[in-house]
């Protein structure tokens, strides 16, 4: 099966993420993220070094799985360098992260590789997918918050790895947070406090010479402007080049702006009435995943190592 379908497995169930660079080619850690956290404080977001961790937890538990159904499986380990995962969902962003890395966009396309298929060979092997993936007769479906859905295949190893690494209630739980955090961002978004700052950081934008000529009505904008420009760019090194360069002086600017506005006490302020609202009667489905989450990370480091928080 190509390593697209596997990654999307599991992603599908684990919400876990690949990881970019910087625009001078390192590998530098974030700057200190802006406060306040994602949603629920980020109980359903894992920084690069614990996706890592778990990732390979997990892809060594699908091959045991594999191996007791008579099939070989080779773990594939997460890919490290994109900067873009940890990105504020509000995008709020401070100044030392943009002198550090922009937007993480440049950095991350220089950094992204095509991932290497390690079970290439099994693409034609219906029952190889099926031990690994599961089938429609096992499917089991979870009624979610907000009118969501989801589903998985209890027979796969991919659900028997998440399972003994997470815990059998993991998959509800993450993905009920999941959708609550979903409807909390969307409901800081549309408040009028942030509304109000947004006006105000793009007044600030059209003052800022970096920001000239660009994009800057919505939050947003000047991240798609990089991404159309590094698009353009293609391969050319001295275009690509040149994009970074635009990225680090706009998102400064940006930066600036937000921290002139206010934005990340706005946000922090919105959202934790949103979490008050979309996430009543949710206070012991929330410490459960908590729980089964700090478990999950000491079991992928059984060194004992604590695998730091993003």
């Amino acid at each position: 099966m190509s390593s697209r379908t596997r990654t999307a497995a599991v992603a599908l169930l684990l919400g876990l993420g690949a990881a970019g660079c910087s625009t001078s080619g390192g590998t530098a850690a974030p700057g200190p993220a802006p406060l306040p956290a994602r949603p629920f404080q980020g109980v359903t977001h894992y920084s690069e070094p614990q996706r890592v961790a778990l990732r390979a937890a997990e892809e060594d538990l699908v091959a045991a799985c594999m191996k007791r159904r008579g099939f070989t499986y080779r773990p594939q380990r997460l890919a490290t360098g994109n900067r873009m995962v940890d990105a504020s969902p509000y995008g709020l962003l401070t100044v030392p992260q943009a002198i550090d890395d922009g937007y993480g966009i440049t950095s991350t396309a220089l950094a992204a590789k095509p991932p290497v298929d390690a079970n290439a060979a099994e693409n034609a092997n219906e029952r190889w997918k099926a031990a690994l993936l599961g089938t429609p007769a096992h499917r089991v479906n979870l009624a979610m918050p907000q009118g969501r859905e989801f589903f998985y295949h209890a027979d796969s190893c991919v659900a028997e790895a998440n399972s003994r690494l997470y815990g059998p209630d993991y998959y509800k739980l993450f993905n009920t947070f999941q959708v609550l955090a979903d409807a909390v961002v969307e409901q800081v978004r549309k408040d009028d406090r942030y509304l109000a700052a947004q006006r105000a950081w793009s007044g600030c934008m059209k003052e800022a010479d970096a920001a000239a000529g660009v994009k800057a009505g919505t939050f947003g904008e000047p991240r798609s402007t990089v991404d159309r420009r590094l698009q353009e760019a293609g391969q050319d090194p001295a275009k690509i080049h040149e994009v970074a360069g635009v990225e680090l002086k706009l998102s400064r600017a940006d930066a600036e702006c937000q921290a002139r506005v206010g934005l990340a006490e706005v946000v922090a302020t919105a959202q934790s009435e949103a979490e008050r609202t979309v996430g009543a009667g949710y206070a012991d489905e929330l410490a459960a995943l908590r729980s089964l989450r700090e478990k999950a990370l000491a079991t992928a480091r059984p060194d004992g190592v604590t695998v730091a928080d993003g």
